[in-house]
């Protein structure tokens, strides 16, 4: 039998058919068994979204007349002569369109392996089935300038099984998560919903996401780097070019290949993020097949640039480029994004949409980001009619933040008012029950080019579903990636119509500005959530030193990366959205301001958010009487940090200590310290609930303990940049007004930073002032006991000099008792 080879297959090219991505795929697996790389990363890439490439073509979008197309299909000549409706795009082509796209952008695919057992699977079998996956590295922060760029293929196996995990195999894992969430917010199995409570259920959902994300990134191990995009800041450019220059002079002193050099250079821009198990994984991966010498030298090399240009701590959230993720269909429902929070993600189905949408758009994108001015905003609320307590709340949002907004309440759209508004809005935002596309035919949007912002908060809207064995999955996000919308935003799974209120408030809150005046110096993250929910429009007071989590930004990516580590939400939540991308906009020019929607084009994981909340810092001095155990209980989420600082400044006339607890409100003890006069606690949360703060006076029968403690709640880097407008590299093209009003912004910031650094000073300053009381109070203490230890003594030395007065004077008194008492002696 003949051996089978990509050339032999390229000659039966399978045309509009449903195995037309599985031969692109088995293609691919050939080319890269024979060792031809280039014909590997082509075919991988054809095979995503290989017959929607037909479909979704501008010729097939065409809108032709049914009476026409009839007659044809009597004539019997409807495919007569007919050609194929795109040109193929060959490896030139491929790397034409890579240098096409913006230099900002990274962009990398992620896809499955060829299946030998694919055409005997269904679908459900071909999604959880163990397999490969490549990593295809088509735009990078390249290493090597000068020497010609060229995709970067990266396959790794498949993740490892956990024969002790609910789900051994990876894949059936990811697989199974909007099933698990579905099941966990409404339970169809009676028995389970009668011995397992709704909470319990919900907490097990949470985990298998959690797990999911760790499995994830446990099994990238040192690749993970590669979804951090090019560095935004000088400072970062600069550390990256003195790495890149080090490790260039070690793969030419070792004679190491130029794709070795590479994939070792974009993995050690971030050494900070990786261990050194993942060093060493790195040094002996099959990428760079090296002798163990140069295994460990080139360990040696990173493990001493990790110590010497990371020694201060980076910022939490990573200032960065987008990232373009070009995601199989059978991966899709894994959140990817969560494998860097803070980074600027967003996906696509294929490289060809990407490449299309991208030329649809080009000439609006600059500096790697999209811009769309907003002036005209439509929104349809519950159009399906049944989702009363949403709609109420929503109409109580809009018609006080946003009175200029169009609004559609309680009744569907026709189909030809939905198509105008797509056609017209600017954006068009939807609160119901899925997509929105059961009011208007996808082949219909098809006919139309799409130019609104689309946010689709409703059930399953941006899902991919299966239509039948042998075909690619299809999701409504697709209909508007063809029409070339430029956003659009939508769920992956089930949510809950008040998270996904409170989010979408949260979002579009903080993208556009107020067109209420009352508002414009208000933040939507301060609202009051409980009494939003019980249908009040009220906002908590903050502190002059709280900063809320989720600010206003004109970069809806950055602000999607904050949602994401916005933990007063679930999980299920924060993961559940995705969307293809916003735009930056401005707004319209009478309002004086300007928002910029950053977001490279199309789908985008869109991570949930809530309300911002402020940490909690308190600082009190107590009187722990004798016997007595003092307690205080908080509330604290997952995510956040418990700090709290306590010193005994009076013992009343005894020792200086207490015995402290930190301990959950179950019982369960996390710090305890006995008899100490003061000490420092730092405890990361890993789960919301309450905890308590216990000062044991027990050991003390007679003395009273006066304690000053300092508690702080909140997540790490709550001070940074609470306004979000530190892109200033994006201010380009905008009028005098709007330029001045960012000016006044910048002003705004500079002074919230100081205030912030005031409040710092002031905290300091507060511990002192507590030191001073300590130390007074010693002094006073041992002032009272000198005092009184020398008047004892006088009173001893007056004593015992009356005594030797009266006995010496008995020595001369013969008569006196006391010489008679002495004489007998």
């Amino acid at each position: 039998m003949d051996e089978l080879s990509a050339d032999k297959l390229s000659a039966s090219s399978t045309e509009n058919t449903g195995l037309l991505s599985w031969e692109y795929k088995l293609r691919a697996t050939v080319a890269l068994d024979e060792g031809n790389t280039r014909n590997a990363i082509l075919c991988q890439t054809k095979s995503l979204g290989a017959s929607k490439q037909q479909k979704y073509s501008q010729a097939s979008r065409q809108c032709g007349d049914l009476e026409d197309l009839i007659r044809k299909v009597i004539k019997g000549d409807a495919n007569k002569g007919q050609q194929p409706s795109t040109t193929p795009i060959d490896y030139d082509d491929l790397c034409k369109r890579c240098n096409e796209l913006p230099n900002e952008w990274t962009v990398i695919q992620i896809a499955k392996e060829h299946t030998p057992l694919a055409t005997t699977m269904v679908h459900e079998e071909l999604l959880r089935e163990s397999t490969p996956i490549w990593l295809t590295v088509f735009r990078c922060s390249d290493p090597c300038e000068g020497a010609p760029f060229e995709p970067i293929l990266i396959p790794l196996d498949a993740p490892a099984s956990r024969p002790d995990a609910k789900y051994p195999n990876y894949f059936e894992h990811i697989t199974s998560i909007p099933a698990e969430v579905r099941n966990g917010i409404v339970s169809t199995n009676e028995s389970a919903a009668a011995s397992e409570t709704l909470a319990d259920r919900l907490e097990a959902v949470e985990q298998q996401i959690s797990s999911a994300v760790q499995r994830t990134i446990e099994w990238l191990g040192p690749w993970a780097n590669l979804f951090v995009g090019k560095f935004r800041s000088p400072k970062d450019q600069k550390l990256e070019s003195e790495i890149y220059n080090a490790i260039e002079e070690f793969c030419v002193h070792n004679r190491i290949s130029r794709s070795g050099q590479r994939l070792v250079s974009l993995v050690a821009r971030r050494l900070d993020l990786l261990d050194e198990y993942q060093l060493f994984e790195l040094c002996a991966c099959e990428q760079l097949d090296l002798e163990d010498a140069k295994v460990d030298a080139l360990y040696a090399l990173l493990v001493s640039l990790k110590r010497t240009k990371f020694r201060e701590a980076k910022d939490e959230r990573l200032n960065c480029y987008p990232v373009v993720l070009i995601i199989d269909e059978l991966l899709d429902v894994m959140p990817w994004e969560m494998v860097h929070p803070t980074a600027e993600v967003c996906r696509f189905a294929s490289f060809w949409t990407l490449s299309e949408l991208y030329r649809a758009h080009a000439k609006r994108i600059k500096n790697g980001y999209f811009t769309l001015a907003a002036k005209k905003c439509f929104t349809i609320i519950n159009p399906d009619k049944n989702l009363d307590k949403m709609s109420a709340r929503l109409q109580m949002y809009y018609k006080e933040w946003y009175p200029d907004f169009e609004l559609l309440i309680d009744q569907p759209p026709k189909e030809s008012e939905f198509g105008d508004v797509l056609n017209t809005s600017d954006v068009l935002i939807y609160n119901g029950h899925g997509s929105g596309l059961q009011f208007m035919n996808g082949e219909t949007m098809l006919q139309r080019d799409i130019n609104c912002v689309t946010f689709l908060f409703g059930c399953d809207s941006v899902r991919l579903y299966s239509n039948g064995l042998f075909t690619e999955m299809t999701g409504t996000h697709m209909y508007y990636n063809a029409a070339h919308c430029p956003t659009v935003i939508g769920a992956l799974w089930v949510l809950t119509d008040l998270f996904t209120d409170i989010y979408s408030m949260l979002l579009v809150g903080n993208w556009i500005p107020s067109t209420n005046p009352a508002y414009a110096k208000q933040n939507i993250a301060s609202l009051d959530t409980v009494a939003f929910k019980a249908g009040k429009w009220q906002f908590n007071k903050q502190s002059s030193s709280a900063k809320l989590s989720v600010g206003k930004h004109s970069n809806l990516l950055r602000l999607m990366g904050d949602c994401r580590l916005f933990y007063q939400l679930p999980q299920r939540i924060r993961c559940a959205l995705a969307a293809s991308p916003p735009p930056r906009t401005s707004t319209h020019p009478c309002r004086a301001a300007t928002w910029q929607w950053s977001y490279p084009l199309l789908l985008s994981l869109l991570q949930l958010s809530t309300l911002g909340v402020s940490a909690l810092q308190k600082e009190l001095t107590i009187n722990v009487a004798p016997g007595n155990v003092d307690c205080f209980f908080e509330s604290a989420k997952a995510g956040q940090t418990i700090d709290i600082e306590y010193q005994v400044i009076d013992g009343g006339h005894g020792d200086l200590d207490i015995s402290f607890e930190l301990a959950e409100a179950t019982g369960r003890t996390i710090f305890a310290d006995y008899k100490k006069s003061d000490n420092i606690h730092q405890f990361p949360v890993p789960y919301d609930g309450e905890y308590k703060f216990c000062f044991d006076n027990g050991f003390s029968r007679s003395n009273s303990k006066t304690v000053f403690f300092e508690l702080i709640i909140g997540r790490e880097g709550d001070q940074d940049d609470p306004a979000g407008w530190s892109d200033i590299d994006l201010l380009d093209g905008l009028t005098p007004e709007e330029f001045y009003d960012m000016k006044v912004q910048d002003m705004e910031d500079a002074i919230k930073r100081v205030r912030n650094n005031l409040t710092k000073a002031r905290q300091l300053q507060d511990v002192l002032r507590s030191h001073e009381a300590r130390d007074r109070n010693v002094a006073e203490e041992n002032y009272f006991k000198v005092n009184v230890w020398s008047f004892f003594q006088i009173l001893i030395m007056v004593a015992v000099g009356t005594l030797q007065v009266f006995m010496v004077k008995s020595l001369f008194d013969v008569d006196s008792r006391a010489y008679k008492l002495l004489t007998k002696l």
